[in-house]
């Protein structure tokens, strides 16, 4: 408590010394006019005071839970910058928690549960391999077959869909820098979506390839060590129609790998998965009381749309209270809810489908309250309709599509059934789409009442803007 209290005062004196007035020179020079700090640099101010509070260790978690949500794009070091707040802003959405930005100790545990649920759901180990001498993490539930290319050890996927290969003495016999020319450069099929360079440490490139996307690290021994030349790393392969599950598993394993560790046990070695009979499941009886359905946006107080069929729901409920149809569109699948909710909720004006779009959608991934699902969107070119390529759930039938300004963009169409999942994790799959232009005729909305353009906010940002709109839509069973 103490050393929170000290870095918080600190942080305050910090803020002090930057709207204090400055004093005149000797020479009688007036002061220089310093602006003060916008609510937003005071806000993230704090925020990142309350993260720096948390012990290293809690902050690191936080990342890495928040990489295995899919919400954080980034490194796990317990540093805090805008790409963590904003994160961290998506999850408290996802969860219908305040809005703040800096985690409690409720939400730090429920952090942690969700960093060990998923990573217990593929399986992920953290081991040091004897023949690369590497330290790295892998789904071992997923990769669960053993090989050599060469001399690289590789661990793949039974199918060999999944590959991660682990390099040692990587390209010996070229210059660094060449070695990561020759790995970055271009080709027809071959595109790359991400590279950089440290000249004395690593590079990184990553793309696609065949319909199939890359992970490469490669790092260099540093000056002085016993083994000045040596080189290791690892490349993780899958294919690109399943990114939006696999991305995050790159990205864990990146995070986890350790190249050169310090104190490596000799005998270590990747281990094997030992298959555990699964017992007999017994007739359980079958759950009682509404089940949810859809997700839907509120369109002014007492209405609500989406895209769920009157003959696919049997006594509605939204927000706890009963709803009724008003009214249904069967070319476009939208549909109009009546009832007592939504009194507060504000209606976002409307926007149009672009490269870079958030969808929300609710998930009943537990008993109880439903998590909001805050996912990234890209369009699918089709030969009829839109259509979007997400990771969503079945209920993610009406889930509203924002722009980046969060404007609503469309909503999502009637979903035909349980979406396949990897790992547990649902996978991309294609979804159509009413657009704006749809939500006008369906709705009667003014042309003219569309939103404004301004700076991209972060996909966390949309989330809190406009949850309050979204809701969830039970059905009797």
């Amino acid at each position: 408590m103490a050393k929170t209290a000290t870095r918080a005062i600190g942080l305050v004196s910090a803020v002090l010394t930057i709207i204090a007035p400055v004093t005149a020179s000797a020479q009688g020079a007036p002061p220089a006019i310093l602006a003060a700090p916008s609510a937003a640099d005071l806000a993230m101010a704090a925020q990142k005071a309350a993260f720096d509070a948390m012990a290293e260790a809690d902050r690191k978690a936080v990342q890495d839970a928040l990489v295995w949500s899919g919400l954080y794009v980034g490194t796990v070091d317990g540093a805090f910058g805008k790409r963590t707040r904003d994160s961290i802003l998506a999850w408290q959405a996802s969860v219908n928690a305040p809005a703040t930005g800096a985690v409690d100790a409720t939400q730090l545990a429920a952090l942690k549960a969700l960093l060990q649920r998923e990573r217990a759901a593929v399986g992920f180990q953290t081991f040091v391999d004897a023949r690369t001498g590497v330290r790295v993490g892998a789904p071992l539930k997923i990769l669960d077959k053993r090989g050599q290319n060469g001399a690289d050890p590789v661990l793949s996927k039974a199918d060999g869909s999944v590959t991660l290969v682990l390099h040692a003495n990587a390209g010996t016999d070229t210059d660094f820098a060449a070695l990561y020319a020759q790995i970055n450069a271009e080709r027809p099929g071959r595109k790359i979506s991400y590279k950089a360079l440290k000249p004395d440490s690593f590079f990184v490139v990553s793309g696609e390839e065949a319909g199939r996307k890359f992970y490469t690290r490669i790092a260099k021994a540093a000056p002085g060590s016993p083994e000045p030349m040596a080189r290791r790393g690892f490349t993780f392969s899958y294919p690109a129609a399943q990114s939006a599950a696999f991305d995050r598993i790159a990205l864990a394993i990146a995070n986890s790998f350790e190249p050169f560790p310090t104190a490596a046990p000799a005998a270590a070695n990747i281990p094997v998965p030992v298959p555990v009979p699964s017992p007999t499941p017994s007739a359980a009886p079958a759950p009682s009381g509404p089940v949810l359905a859809a997700t839907g946006l509120i369109v002014a107080p007492g209405q609500a749309v989406s895209a769920l069929g009157a003959a696919d729901c049997a006594a509605p409920t939204i927000d706890g209270r009963a709803a009724k149809f008003l009214r249904e569109d069967k070319e476009s699948g939208l549909s109009l809810f009546g009832g007592e909710f939504g009194a507060g909720a504000v209606p976002p004006p409307l926007g149009a489908i672009g490269p870079d779009m958030v969808a929300l959608s609710f998930e009943q991934r537990k008993p109880g309250a439903p998590s909001l699902i805050v996912a990234p969107v890209s369009p699918l070119a089709a030969e009829s309709g839109i259509q979007i390529l997400a990771p969503l759930p079945k209920s993610g039938a009406g889930s509203p599509l924002f722009d980046r300004n969060g404007n609503l963009a469309g909503l999502v169409a009637r979903g035909a059934g349980e979406p396949k999942r990897v790992a547990g994790i649902v996978a991309v799959a294609p979804h159509g789409v009413a657009d704006a232009a749809a939500l006008r005729g369906f709705l009667a909305i003014d042309p003219a009442a569309e939103g404004d353009k301004g700076p991209p906010l972060g996909a966390g940002q949309v989330a809190v803007a406009r949850r309050g709109a979204v809701v969830a839509i039970y059905c009797a069973r």
